[in-house]
């Protein structure tokens, strides 16, 4: 670990201790509104874990919420880089050039094991190689809130559910008819912002756009230090709009659609510039929700479209070998569930509901080379699935003990029918301590992409176990989890016949370890650490003849820490935050040993002044050390970094 992380390390943990002294539960010293400023409580309520509004002492499974207030206090962000803090969450590609797509490894799950939600709606791109769903499509100014459901979860939300669920919810009605912001900041990057909310009769509504740019950096390594890499620029241009309108007490209906566009300039590949190759991708998600509440009884019907459009262009003037290339892809998906759920009394409650799940894409491709014109149009493919999924929540009389089983029956137009199940009992040992425990099933159906190389590919099958100890009282918040996940029938890419293929098993065990600390004076201390060992028997990246194990999973580290120290004074607050990931492995190349990246430590602030209630300012930092790092083999990470901005609302 670096002297700065150690400095770092040991001023949080001195402060803790001097002010742990005091009394912490004293309300002039800790007012509620620093409470609830700081971490996610047992009142919180979530939407998640069972698909209905619940609090968190009501569900046995790991759940995080990250709330309005703490996103405010990563204005300047992305959402990828809020992720990045999160205890069991890597997402290289987080701190690379504007407009990379990052992946989403949860718990050591692979990329596209990870189901992404947004308003609760599946949003994986069936063109995308595992069904990935891009996070620059939904920026972080226009997110409510956040919810990570870790674990299996393909009980209730089907496949790709392997490592778990994020739900990224997005803004409503603000309560102020006009919010506007802007900032600015390092590699060129600015962003503009505009939304306005209001109720027009019986409807609330609310609409809005932002626009972000950026001059960027060379997204691949210089690996020879010959100084003519040049720099790859990203234009974002997001539109929104959310109807919601309340027919009764009981009844409502929520109408939205949002679509993002973007362009990214990119380099060749890994240590390779290229200054005449481009991304695009175009984004619409539409959707509807129908509600019936009343008392204890939840109906909602939900549907969503959505359609992706992405291109690389590549007027490869400076190249040797490939002078042009043209690739397009069209996706296509459409979700819909509906369910039911309902009260027995004072102690139980079941949730029933079924889904269905359509996707399709089509692919053309075009390239001039030294042999001459190359033409492929990948004609459309598609599948689906359906299913019926169920839920039971039960209470002993005296609220102690609480048991959630689930199960599902899933018939997919491709691998037939499967089933999965979720058992996860939890206990109260007294007011604010509780041990929670689960054991659950999933499985990931191979994505079109992979399916248009082989069409043998076998669906991956999973099975999760997890227990821990949670404690939440007014100055501590702490939770401590262990957990096991076996895969089966993995699907990789192998280098003997260029294809994708199912690997023979993956083993993934590790402790996270989350605690929470307020303190007088308007200040507190979160801590979070992840322990990560893997192990995977896989195709010799070497040899590429035979099988191996390997005891480590390329790209995810095996430690990672997170150390943050937040103080509020009058109209002011300010964070300072420290970051370290031990040393990874990735791929070196065809036939050759993977490569090892080291470890980095990043420290990061943020301050916030509030002038009044409508006005504010934030000043965001990030490696404030410059330390130089590789997050993916052969591209460059951001360096220093400062972004400026204000928001009036």
């Amino acid at each position: 670990m670096s002297k700065k992380l150690i400095t770092l390390s040991v001023g949080l943990i001195a402060t803790a201790l001097l002010f742990g002294q005091k009394d912490t539960l004293s309300n002039k010293s800790s007012p509620k509104n620093v409470v609830e400023k700081t971490a996610s409580t047992l009142d919180d309520v979530i939407v998640t874990a069972n698909k209905i509004e619940q609090k968190q002492n009501t569900t046995g499974k790991v759940v995080t919420i990250i709330n309005a207030t703490q996103l405010n206090a990563h204005a300047g962000q992305t959402i990828a880089q809020v992720l990045s803090e999160q205890a069991g969450l890597y997402l290289p590609g987080a701190l690379s050039n504007a407009g990379t797509v990052p992946s989403i490894y949860m718990r050591g799950a692979s990329s596209g094991r990870t189901l992404i939600l947004v308003d609760g709606a599946p949003v994986g791109d069936p063109s995308m190689i595992s069904n990935e769903f891009d996070l620059n499509l939904v920026p972080l100014a226009q997110i409510e809130r956040i919810e990570i459901l870790k674990g299996s979860q393909s009980t209730l939300y089907g496949s790709d559910a392997i490592g778990g669920v994020i739900n990224i919810i997005t803004k409503k009605n603000a309560g102020s008819f006009l919010t506007v912001g802007a900032s600015a900041g390092t590699y060129g990057t600015k962003t503009n912002q505009l939304a306005v909310n209001g109720v027009l009769a019986k409807i609330n509504y609310t609409a809005g756009f932002e626009n972000q740019k950026a001059n960027g950096f060379s997204s691949a390594t210089d690996k020879n230090n010959a100084g003519n890499f040049d720099l790859d620029g990203y234009k974002n241009n997001s539109w929104f709009t959310k109807l919601n309108y309340k027919m009764n007490d009981q009844w409502s209906v929520q109408a939205n659609t949002r679509k993002t566009a973007y362009k990214a300039n990119i380099d060749y590949g890994a240590f390779k510039d290229d200054k005449d190759e481009y991304f695009n991708n175009a984004t619409t998600m539409s959707g509807l929700q129908l509600k019936y509440k009343k008392d204890k009884t939840v109906f909602q019907f939900q549907y969503q479209y959505t359609t992706q459009e992405r291109s690389y262009l590549n007027d490869s003037v400076d190249k040797q070998y490939i002078k042009y290339e043209n690739n397009q892809y069209v996706g296509k998906t459409h979700f819909a569930d509906a369910f039911l759920a309902k009260s027995m009394g004072q102690n139980a409650q079941w949730i029933i509901g079924t889904d269905f799940r359509y996707g399709s894409y089509n692919q053309t491709y075009a390239s001039i080379s030294e042999y001459g014109p190359y033409n492929e149009n990948f004609k459309d493919t598609f599948q689906f699935q359906n299913a019926v999924y169920g839920s039971l929540i039960i209470n002993d009389a005296s609220k102690k003990w609480l048991l959630e089983l689930g199960t599902r029956y899933n018939h997919h137009s491709r691998y037939g029918d499967n089933q999965t199940f979720t058992i996860s009992p939890s206990y109260v040992v007294k007011p604010g301590l509780r041990i929670i425990s689960s054991i659950s099933s999933g499985f990931k159906a191979p994505s079109l992409y992979q399916i248009s190389y082989n069409t043998k590919l076998k669906a991956e099958t999973s099975v999760n176990t997890e227990v821990g100890v949670d404690y939440r009282s007014a100055p501590v918040d702490a939770r401590v989890v262990y957990f096991n996940r076996t895969i089966n029938n993995g699907i990789d890419y192998n280098y003997i016949d260029y294809n994708f293929f199912n690997f023979i098993k993956q083993k993934v065990n590790g402790l996270e370890v989350e605690l929470s600390h307020r303190l007088p004076h308007h200040q507190w201390v979160s801590v979070n650490y992840t322990l990560l060992n893997g192990q995977e028997t896989n195709q010799n990246r070497v040899t590429t003849i035979d099988t191996i194990t390997y005891n480590y999973l390329l790209k995810r580290p095996k430690h990672s820490l997170q150390l943050q120290y937040n103080i509020g004074y009058k109209k002011w607050e300010a964070s300072i935050s420290g970051r370290y990931i031990s040393s990874r492995n990735d791929v070196g190349g065809y036939a050759t040993p993977d490569v090892k990246l080291d470890y980095y430590t990043l420290v990061n602030a943020h301050v916030q002044y509030q002038e009044n209630k409508w006005l504010s300012f934030f000043v965001d930092l990030q490696n404030i050390f410059q330390d130089k790092f590789q997050e993916i083999y052969g591209y460059n990470t951001m360096g220093r970094t400062m972004q400026v901005g204000f928001r009036l609302h």
